[in-house]
């Protein structure tokens, strides 16, 4: 398959498939749990490929440190939201109540004061773009401790996950991840939503 996508002919005007592509081509080099938890500290507080990208075929290559390589995606993408949340959110602060408007801003305030938790912890699960929320937690003064368990529980849960299956049923675990994985998590998630309305 790698060889495959290696000899795809892709546009020039495609960078985001480009950028695909190239960092799939670390999954079987030395430098991939660098490159991994790059990605993942990277694509935490920008946009930016997904680690799971990089996480399947190497949890593939070397399906017994299936759960190392969960872990490190898992480390870099926390580390990456606390730069979201202290860093980008106060250069979004220093200038957003001139660009965006106060009357934008504080609805998204209001809301993260009474659900932020449970946004962050929905897109650390979900394809939804964690850097959005990182920010928009920072932004909108979310406590730390729960931002940060919201982050280490939802992407713990997605990584290890992915790990988890790649470890048990292999090569197979690729089609069923591209093809359900999403799917689950948003179940997943919407459970979870359910769950705190009813609490709440």
């Amino acid at each position: 398959m790698m060889q495959e996508m290696e000899h795809e002919h892709i546009p020039n005007w495609a960078i985001h498939r480009r950028l695909y592509v190239w960092v799939l081509s670390f999954a079987a080099k030395s430098t991939a749990p660098f490159v991994l938890f790059g990605i993942a500290f990277v694509e935490a507080f920008m946009p930016f490929v997904p680690p799971d990208a990089l996480l399947i075929p190497m949890c593939l290559e070397q399906r017994r440190k299936s759960g190392l390589f969960a872990m490190l995606a898992v480390l870099g993408s926390v580390a990456g939201a606390m730069v979201g949340y202290f860093i980008i959110a106060s250069i979004i602060s220093s200038g957003a109540g001139w660009f965006i408007g106060q009357e934008q801003i504080q609805p998204m305030v209001d809301e993260f004061e009474v659900r932020g938790q449970l946004w962050v912890f929905v897109a650390a699960l979900t394809p939804v773009p964690f850097f959005l929320l990182t920010a928009a937690a920072g932004v909108a003064k979310l406590n730390f401790g729960l931002f940060l368990a919201a982050c280490i529980v939802g992407r713990t849960i997605r990584y290890g996950l992915e790990a988890a299956i790649v470890w048990w049923i292999g090569e197979r675990a690729k089609t069923f991840i591209e093809k359900w994985f999403n799917l689950v998590t948003i179940i997943a998630c919407l459970i979870v939503a359910a769950s705190w309305w009813a609490l709440w």
